[in-house]
């Protein structure tokens, strides 16, 4: 079977991926690697430097195509029914592809969460209309798909595709090792909008510091203020990153929406006590709160400082989050996307 994926962008060193990006390179390693199988990945950028998978780049004489948000969301999906996808038996897409209306072959669309909760949880009118005009072009996207695919329940509800799926974490490359001699809390994300990395800064300097003067807050963001107790890191690359997580003590992520989640299950993997604010992602993959501890904003820095402080606790959701973290293997996620190709292909 030979296995077409598409993305607009794929991981590169120095720039932060988005999680879809993410996704697609990892799910067509962990399909490659199985060796049953050719993958290839169609992307408008370069070809990362760990793939095991075929690469070809699309419109390398159009940029701007990958630069422009306007370009991306209105000119190259429709530039899609000129690509020549070669001999590819099934063709999976993971964004940007809601005016390819000519497909002569089998294609699966995932939804990676929903533009439309993206749309009530964002904090400019600006971004409010964009992500709810995605939504309605998300909605095309699964209407020409042969199968859709959300990710978690939300988004499969939302979209009313055909089932669940659910993303993956590399176990080799996110596992436990040392923590950190001081308490140490790790952020991944971005400083404003939904992630709400500002959020967690102010949390640190109002409730911890004052309580653990010791404590120390990483922030792998985007941008962060100068201030007591922080650590900025803006782009790590991926063994950095792993790092990180390993020895931080608790991982604090105040997103208010994810659709998955992928920094949950890395921190989990790594041995991590999870602190999360209420969200489809987090409920589904802390288990309503079993796996990780979920609290609005007004426990949040209290919670913080409980998890810091409470050694039974914090092993207690390390080794839970170990446990649950297997379930989202990428050999596993791997497997079952591959049933979801072959039981397109065998109609």
């Amino acid at each position: 079977m030979h296995i077409g994926l598409f993305h607009s962008d794929l991981p590169q060193p120095g720039r932060k991926a988005g999680g879809a990006s993410v996704v697609v390179h990892r799910l067509a390693n962990a399909l490659a690697e199985r060796g049953d199988d050719r993958v290839t990945v169609y992307s408008l950028d370069a070809c990362p430097a760990d793939a095991a998978y075929e690469h070809v780049r699309l419109f390398k004489r159009a940029p701007w195509l990958l630069n422009s948000k306007v370009a991306r969301m209105l000119l190259l999906p429709a530039l899609l029914n000129f690509v020549d996808f070669g001999d590819v038996d099934v063709l999976h897409f993971h964004g940007d592809d809601w005016f390819y209306v000519l497909r002569n072959r089998p294609s699966v669309r995932t939804l990676h969460g929903s533009a439309l909760r993206e749309a009530q949880s964002a904090r400019s009118r600006k971004r409010r209309l964009a992500q709810y005009l995605t939504f309605g072009l998300e909605k095309l996207s699964a209407h020409f798909a042969d199968v859709s695919l959300g990710v978690g329940e939300d988004a499969r509800s939302i979209y009313n595709a055909g089932r669940a799926i659910d993303n993956g974490v590399d176990l080799q490359r996110f596992h436990p090792g040392p923590k950190s001699a001081n308490p140490s809390i790790l952020f991944v994300g971005t400083w404003s909008g939904r992630k709400r990395g500002q959020f967690l800064f102010e949390q640190f300097q109002r409730h911890v510091l004052p309580q653990i003067p010791l404590a120390e807050l990483i922030m792998v963001s985007d941008h962060c203020d100068p201030g007591p107790g922080v650590r900025w890191v803006e782009t790590p690359d991926d063994q950095t990153l792993a790092s990180l997580y390993r020895s931080a003590w608790v991982f604090a992520y105040p997103s208010v929406y994810e659709g998955f989640g992928i920094p949950y299950i890395e921190a989990m993997a790594s041995g991590v006590a999870v602190l999360a604010s209420p969200n489809a992602g987090a409920a589904h993959i802390l288990q309503d709160g079993s796996c990780g501890t979920i609290v609005d904003d007004a426990s949040f820095g209290p919670a913080l400082c409980r998890l810091i402080e409470d050694a039974a606790l914090r092993n207690e959701f390390e080794r839970k989050g170990i446990e649950r973290s297997a379930h989202f293997s990428w050999p596993l996620i791997a497997q079952e996307h591959r049933k979801i190709y072959q039981s397109i292909l065998s109609r």
